[in-house]
């Protein structure tokens, strides 16, 4: 089935300022850090690589003060933070970045994600915050959050069924949030837990990157499809380039349209 976030790509260039689509000036897709992160293709670095250097879903935004790198294409800026990407196993860890105030989300994190071709793995736990309902003095968090008590505890996996603990009523809202681990009491290691971030799997990738670098070529994703492209601009020969847009394990679509009702907790 044809990827669509892969046919909207061209769309996302829009988005991005004149400078950083020019990569300030740069045509190499040479791999690029963020603190401890080494970014290459199917990632790229906003203002230090040109767009095809990676999928524009995979975008990210570098904060060089702090080190710290973040998906670009979500709908409010430094959503999620990227804490790990792992190459070989083909996963990266992000964590909700948050601010000063209150550090439960205020927005769906599976709706947030949802347009992009991650996946939530099932390895994670559920970190579930409720309100609105009487929330027992022991899940209860140590300050209020917009002025209202919030309690907090850990459900199983995610994805898994939620089941309620002993005195939560069954009147209370909720929102869920992935976590690598589980930390009793939840109520207090909560920032903890949010702050390590949570896993997710990255599609298929679309061609041979580790056979196009063995052959001293540099990744590219141009043109809707897969390229390898040797030290002289050129495809490089005897070298099979991809035109499949296809990922037989991944059917989600990736938009640079805003989400929609993000803000709805469920």
């Amino acid at each position: 089935m044809p990827m669509l976030w892969l046919l909207l790509f061209p769309l996302a260039f829009l988005l991005r300022s004149a400078t950083a689509t020019s990569g300030g000036g740069n045509t190499s897709c040479t791999q690029e850090s963020c603190g401890n992160l080494t970014i290459r293709f199917p990632f790229s670095l906003a203002g230090a690589q040109p767009l095809y250097c990676g999928y524009s879903a995979f975008d990210l935004t570098c904060d060089a003060g702090r080190g710290r790198a973040y998906l670009s294409k979500t709908f409010r800026d430094r959503l999620f933070r990227v804490v790990d990407i792992s190459y070989a196993k083909n996963s990266m860890v992000a964590a909700i970045a948050g601010d000063s105030g209150c550090p439960v989300p205020d927005f769906n994190v599976s709706a947030s994600l949802a347009l992009f071709p991650f996946t939530i793995s099932g390895a994670n736990k559920r970190l579930v915050f409720f309100y609105g309902c009487a929330v027992p003095p022991e899940l209860r968090l140590p300050r209020l959050c917009g002025n209202r008590a919030v309690g907090a505890y850990i459900s199983g996996r995610w994805g898994a069924e939620d089941t309620l603990p002993r005195g939560v009523p069954a009147n209370c809202s909720s929102v869920g949030v992935p976590v690598r681990r589980g930390m009793e009491p939840a109520s207090l290691q909560y920032e903890r837990l949010i702050g390590d971030g949570f896993l997710l799997d990255l599609p298929p990738p679309l061609g041979d990157c580790d056979g196009c670098r063995r052959v001293r070529g540099e990744c590219r994703f141009d043109k809707l499809s897969f390229q390898c492209v040797c030290p002289d601009g050129k495809l490089c020969p005897n070298f099979a380039q991809s035109n499949s847009t296809t990922h037989q394990g991944n059917r989600r679509a990736f938009s640079i349209l805003p989400c929609i009702d993000c803000s709805d907790n469920q």
